[in-house]
């Protein structure tokens, strides 16, 4: 308690430079708060709107990436055929088999079988290229939230009813209810009535994407009950790849890749703000260390009298040093709390400004982060203090005492 007593008493009498230290602690925990939300926030908005309400892993056949082959006039109603590297449509055909395994293994939250095949569409002497895809409606509604995104009529499908998305029933001047003639590659060809319109907030999905029952796809693709994909969402978006690998193990047969796999760019990016901040949050506390470093250096110089008189009078070294490790850990903790608190209020100034758009400043705020770093400047603070610790406890009182 007496080194307790001491320090503090030191830290009141040294007023002005402790609240220089302190006001620089504070202002750097605050901007270490606030980029280390705001760049976690990016990141998190980013991987939202890329892999939010996709999958994270798919698999395929080997090399069954269709290419579609449109008439060179539109006007002229010949059905578009699939060229692969076969020249053929491969087929998942043990995809029921396959399905029951994956849902064994208890990894993943969404498995979602899919018939996808490349046709097209006409409405009048409109033609345009669309892909198909046949799947349980309600499984696939979890995997892209398609319900909550439907603008017109009811999220149902059926023999003859399909949805489509917005831009494709823009430019067919199609609305709930109208009927379409849709081509598939696999040869067959019939007439469909929207049952709805959706907008899943990507022009390519809007102006392509075709959504039929299972069993209606595969029938007019051509799949005799077999499957193109199997669409899967692990419970934790950064375990794809090694779920992914391994499925491959197990399922050799098919192609599975994970979102990491196909998006190396998004992750290279999300590895580079990953190092920025870590980049960031060091320097801070290299700050941090050689403010209260320095401070406290000043201290002993100063203080050199008053650390005479008290080992003079038979205080022991260790507690005289002590005095100065207690200093620089209650500088440490308390500007990085009053850090923590104006990094806080940094963001709500910052998301006042927006207007309380979360995607003007995506913020991601943890209470863990901000516990780590009233740690890690709580540490830095007190490893600051040994050298100045240090000094003082070697100080010869009558040195002190000699020289004035």
């Amino acid at each position: 308690m007496f080194d307790v007593f001491v320090a503090f008493r030191f830290l009141r009498e040294s007023r002005a430079q402790t609240f220089l230290i302190l006001g620089g602690i504070v202002l750097g925990i605050a901007v270490q708060v606030f980029l280390n939300a705001l760049i976690s926030g990016l990141q998190a908005d980013l991987i939202r709107k890329t892999v939010g309400h996709a999958p994270h892993i798919i698999g395929t056949t080997p090399d069954a990436e269709p290419v579609a082959v449109l008439p060179s006039d539109p006007r002229e109603k010949t059905i578009v055929r699939i060229v692969t590297n076969e020249g053929g449509v491969k087929v998942i055909r043990d995809g029921a088999v396959i399905g029951s395994q994956i849902e064994k293994l208890g990894a993943f939250t969404v498995i979602l079988p899919v018939a996808r095949g490349s046709g097209y569409v006409w409405q009048g002497q409109k033609i345009l290229p669309v892909i198909l895809r046949g799947a349980d409606l309600e499984t696939a509604d979890r995997l892209y939230d398609i319900r909550r995104r439907l603008t017109a009529g009811r999220y149902e499908v059926g023999p003859d009813t399909v949805l489509i998305g917005k831009d494709l029933a823009a430019k067919l001047r199609l609305e709930a209810g109208s009927v379409l003639r849709l081509s598939a590659a696999g040869g067959g060809e019939d007439l469909f009535r929207v049952g709805g319109i959706f907008d899943l907030e990507n022009q390519v999905l809007n102006e392509t994407w075709i959504l039929l029952s299972l069993a209606r796809a595969q029938n007019l693709i051509g799949l005799d009950r077999g499957l193109s994909e199997i669409e899967l969402q692990t419970k934790d978006v950064f375990e794809a790849e090694r779920r992914a690998a391994e499925l491959r193990a197990v399922f050799p047969s098919v192609r599975w890749r994970s979102w990491e796999e196909t998006n190396a760019s998004l992750l290279s990016a999300l590895r580079s703000q990953s190092s920025s901040s870590t980049l960031i949050q060091l320097f801070v506390l290299l700050s941090v260390t050689l403010g209260i470093a320095g401070v406290l250096a000043v201290s002993v110089i100063q203080k050199s009298r008053q650390i005479g008189i008290l080992k003079a009078i038979g205080t022991m070294t260790r507690h005289v040093g002590r005095i100065f490790v207690i200093q620089g850990a209650v500088l440490g903790f308390l500007g990085s709390v009053l850090g923590v608190l104006a990094g806080a209020g940094l963001i709500f100034l910052f998301q006042g400004i927006s207007g309380g758009s979360p995607s003007a400043f995506p913020f991601s705020v943890s209470f863990g982060a901000a516990a780590v770093s009233v740690a890690a400047a709580t540490a830095a603070g007190t490893l600051a203090a040994f050298i100045p610790a240090r000094r003082a406890s070697r100080l010869s009182p009558i040195e002190v005492i000699r020289n004035g």
